[in-house]
C-alpha cells in the first residue's frame, strides 16, 4: 500500500476546481488499495473530502483566500512549507501531490527530498518545476512548450490524462434535440461577479426565450442566492439546483451535476475543469472567462471546435449573449457537430492512468 498526500485548496475565493479534480484522483489511489490523505486549508473543500471520507490535516495560514496570487509575505510560503515537511514524515508520505497556483520553485525544493515521488498538477507551465512528475490533463498541454526540469522527470500531458470526476464516468449521453428546450447556466462553485443573476436578467428580458427553461447551478459558495431565489419565484422558467444537501432553501432543488447536464440542450459556463464534464455529456457551450488561469483554455477549445467562446466575463454585452445562443440555438447541425466532437475529448480514464504512472515508476511493490 502506497500512502499518498495532496495539497489542495477549495473555497469560496479559489473555487473548487483543484479540490474536485483531485478528488477524482484520491479515488482512483484508494480503488487501487492505496492510503490518501488531504493537506488543505479553507472550510468548503474540507466539508467536501470529509464527505468523500477522506482523512483530512487541516494547515494553518492567515493567507486571504484568493486565487492566483499568494497574499501574505513569501515567510509564510516557507512557514507552509515546513509544516508540511512535518506532516510527510509524521503520516509516512510516499507521493506528493501539490495543486495550487501558489506555490515557488523553493516550496517544491524544501519538500522533494522528503517522498519517493513529488508531483505538480499544473495548468500554465509558468515555470520549468523541480518536481519528479508534471501533470497537465488539459487540451492546451501540448501548446505550452514544457521542458523537462532534469532527465528523469516524467511529463503526463494532454486530456488522456484529465481527471474528470467519477460522476461523469461511464455516462451514456443523450441525443440533440432539434429545437432547443432547455439552457443549463453554471459559473461553478463560487459566483463572485454576479454572472449568474446577470444571464439570467439578460434572458428573462427577451421574448424569444419566454419558453425556455433554464437550469440554474447554485454553488455552495454563492453569495447572490436570494436573489436567485427571486427570480425563480417570479419566473417559473427559472428552475434552481445544487448539488449539495447543506442549507439550502426549499425552492433550490437537489440534483447531481451530470443529470443537470444531461437534461440541458446547451449550456452557457464560466471556463476551468466543467467544460470537460460538459463535453463528457455531449453539451454544446458557449462559455466566458473569470481568470486568467482560463484563458488559454476557452480560447484554444473554441480554436479546435469544442465550444464558442463569449470572451471575458466583464466585457460581454446583452446584444452578444443573444445573438451567440440564438445562432447556436438555431443551427442544428453546429450542435451535433459540436456534441460528437466534445464526446471523443476525454475517455475518463486519466486519473487511473496517472495513478499507474507514479506507483509504477516512483514505488517499490
Amino acid at each position: 500500500m502506497v500512502r499518498i498526500a495532496i495539497r489542495a485548496d477549495g473555497g469560496k475565493g479559489v473555487g473548487l476546481g483543484h479540490i474536485m479534480r483531485c478528488l477524482s484522483l484520491a479515488n482512483a489511489f484508494r480503488k487501487a488499495g492505496h492510503l490518501v490523505y488531504f493537506f488543505t486549508k479553507y472550510n468548503m473543500g474540507i466539508a467536501l473530502l470529509e464527505k468523500e471520507k477522506f482523512e483530512v490535516i487541516r494547515i494553518p495560514s492567515e493567507e486571504k483566500e484568493t486565487e492566483g496570487f499568494f497574499y501574505g509575505n513569501s515567510e509564510q510560503l516557507v512557514d507552509e512549507a515546513d509544516v508540511i515537511l512535518g506532516l510527510l514524515h509524521q503520516y509516512k508520505i510516499d507521493i506528493l501531490i501539490v495543486d495550487s497556483y501558489n506555490i515557488t520553485n523553493q516550496y517544491f525544493l524544501t519538500l522533494k527530498s522528503s517522498v519517493s515521488c513529488l508531483a505538480y498538477i499544473d495548468d500554465e507551465n509558468k515555470s520549468t518545476y523541480p518536481v519528479d512528475v508534471v501533470i497537465n490533463g488539459n487540451v492546451t498541454a501540448a501548446y505550452l512548450g514544457y521542458r523537462k526540469y532534469d532527465d528523469n522527470q516524467v511529463l503526463l500531458l494532454g486530456p488522456q490524462y484529465n481527471m474528470i470526476r467519477d460522476e461523469f464516468k461511464n455516462i451514456s449521453p443523450r441525443g440533440i434535440r432539434e429545437n432547443v428546450e432547455e439552457i443549463m447556466i453554471t459559473t461553478g462553485g463560487s459566483d463572485p461577479y454576479h454572472m449568474t443573476e446577470k444571464l439570467l436578467n439578460i434572458f428573462l428580458n427577451n421574448d424569444y426565450f419566454s419558453k425556455v427553461r433554464f437550469n440554474v447551478l447554485v454553488g455552495g459558495g454563492f453569495t447572490t442566492s436570494q436573489e436567485l431565489v427571486d427570480l425563480s419565484q417570479n419566473h417559473d422558467q427559472v428552475v434552481l439546483y445544487s448539488n449539495t444537501v447543506a442549507d439550502t432553501p426549499e425552492i433550490i432543488r437537489h440534483s447531481s451535476i451530470s443529470e443537470i447536464m444531461l437534461r440541458s440542450d446547451i449550456a452557457i459556463s464560466a471556463g476551468g475543469s466543467t467544460l470537460y464534464e460538459f463535453a463528457a455529456c455531449g453539451v454544446p457551450v458557449l462559455a466566458f472567462v473569470v481568470a486568467e488561469n482560463q484563458r488559454f483554455l476557452v480560447e484554444k477549445m473554441e480554436h479546435l471546435g469544442y465550444i464558442i467562446n463569449l470572451g471575458w466575463y466583464n466585457q460581454i454585452c446583452e446584444e452578444q449573449v443573444v445573438d451567440c445562443t440564438k445562432r447556436l440555438m438555431n443551427d442544428y447541425a453546429a450542435r451535433t457537430k459540436m456534441s460528437s466532437k466534445c464526446l471523443e475529448l476525454v475517455d475518463s480514464l486519466g486519473s487511473e492512468r496517472i495513478v499507474k504512472e507514479l506507483t509504477r515508476e516512483f514505488v517499490s511493490s
